[in-house]
């Protein structure tokens, strides 16, 4: 139901709400037919910081979160709303539903599962009349000396946990603008002699030492040591919650979502440096007769060993993507520089692809019996960019479109598109 609040002359002007709910709970329905929300549904906690930290503050639009049932455990939550609140103080955070008290101490209110618009706004104004003053605080080269070691501008190290980048540097370069006197050593290091030490930890593993002069505070330095830790533990969570999102749990290969992403990537680095990116899409013939004649354990089998395989003879900076059943994609992309006249000229793409052809059909695969081994075939299509493609959908339909030229053809083939033949093969390959 829409509110039905009027505006009365001299009221402020009601103000638009950004609601990210995290997971699959919540009816949506009242929400979505009020005009002063907009909605973005993401599936995890770490998604929703690096949604919110992408999106600057927009004045006149409040921001919240809202967890589904079973979306974090508490003990995770608090990591997360800590960032969350790095990225802006203001957020508010709700539970969809009825929750356990530990969450309920964390978050700023609880909504019913059928949500009114009118129930957001009102933890949006509690949380907003709940805020303490905070003074500006600007990072200069003085160092600055609080009592907390969660005053340092954590939300730098939000957006390069987003960004993928390392933590521990710039975390010590924040620590050192702050205690010029503090020094952090790695574990390995042997440590020195006459100065207090405290512990930094990421999980279960002390991974290195904060130190400083005898005099300085120990209780200071315990809670630089803390806050370390903390984020290194957050990093570490956030990287294995990543892989864990980007790639497939039965072959290990990277799946859809970085396929698409890396592609985005990889073609506008290739415009900017004008160099080619090649797709090449393929699946297993008759996949499914083998899956049916010789069960589920078998087929697993064969696309774990196709991706083995593949992965054996690609480059290093080459992606292999499962984008569906027993459909894959391969990202050729190698951001290279001017090669050494010495160097040893690169093994061209279209080789590669028909040497992962023969091993395929030469494979013994343990599993589907006497019979069937060195029978089994790809049938895939390579589009290079910008050729074949200028844009990631076009590219990928084009190499598609490939695959499905090569059934057509009797199979156990692969088909180039006009880039592909240019860029894909030299006078080496048959």
């Amino acid at each position: 139901m829409a509110s039905t609040r009027e505006n009365y002359p001299g009221d402020p002007p009601s103000r638009g709400i950004l609601g990210v709910i995290v997971g699959s709970q919540g009816d949506l329905s009242r929400l979505v037919r009020d005009a002063g929300f907009t909605l973005r549904r993401v599936p995890t906690l770490l998604d929703a910081v690096a949604l919110l930290s992408s999106l600057p503050p927009e004045a006149g639009l409040d921001r919240i979160v809202l967890l589904s049932q079973g979306s974090a455990s508490a003990q995770s939550l608090q990591d997360f709303i800590e960032a969350l609140r790095h990225v802006d103080r203001t957020l508010s955070v709700a539970h969809i539903g009825p929750c356990e008290p530990q969450i309920r101490e964390l978050v700023d209110g609880v909504v019913s599962t059928v949500m009114e618009p009118e129930e957001i706004r009102a933890i949006i104004d509690g949380r907003e009349r709940c805020l303490p003053e905070m003074p500006v605080q600007v990072l200069t080269s003085t160092p600055m000396r609080r009592s907390r070691a969660g005053d340092i501008a954590d939300a730098l190290l939000v957006r390069k946990l987003m960004l993928g980048e390392d933590l521990l540097e710039p975390a010590v370069e924040l620590l050192r603008g702050r205690e010029p006197a503090a020094q952090y050593r790695h574990a390995a290091e042997p440590p020195t002699s006459g100065v207090l030490r405290a512990e930094v930890r990421c999980e279960m593993d002390t991974v290195g030492f904060i130190e400083a002069p005898g005099g300085f505070d120990a209780g200071v330095l315990n809670a630089h040591a803390a806050w370390l830790s903390a984020w290194l533990t957050l990093e570490a969570r956030y990287r294995e919650q990543r892989i864990e999102a980007l790639t497939d749990p039965l072959t290990g290969a990277w799946n859809r979502r970085y396929f698409e992403r890396y592609l985005s990537m990889a073609i506008e680095q290739a415009k900017q440096a004008r160099l080619t990116v090649t797709v090449l899409v393929f699946d297993i013939d008759e996949f499914k007769q083998y899956n049916d004649a010789f069960g589920h354990a078998a087929g697993d089998e064969i696309l774990r060993e196709t991706v083995r395989m593949l992965r054996s003879v690609i480059r290093p900076s080459d992606r292999v993507c499962r984008i569906g059943g027993d459909e894959f994609a391969v990202i050729f992309y190698e951001p290279r520089g001017p090669r050494v006249p010495t160097s040893k000229p690169p093994e061209s793409i279209y080789r590669l692809a028909k040497r992962f052809q023969s091993q395929i059909s030469g494979h013994r695969f343990p599993k589907l019996g006497r019979e069937a081994p060195g029978t089994l075939t790809i049938s895939g299509g390579l589009a290079t960019y910008p050729w074949d493609g200028q844009d990631p959908r076009t590219l990928l339909d084009r190499a598609d479109e490939l695959a499905i030229h090569s059934k057509k053809a009797g199979k156990n083939v692969i088909t180039l598109g006009p880039g592909a033949l240019r860029e894909c093969v030299d006078p080496l390959d048959e």
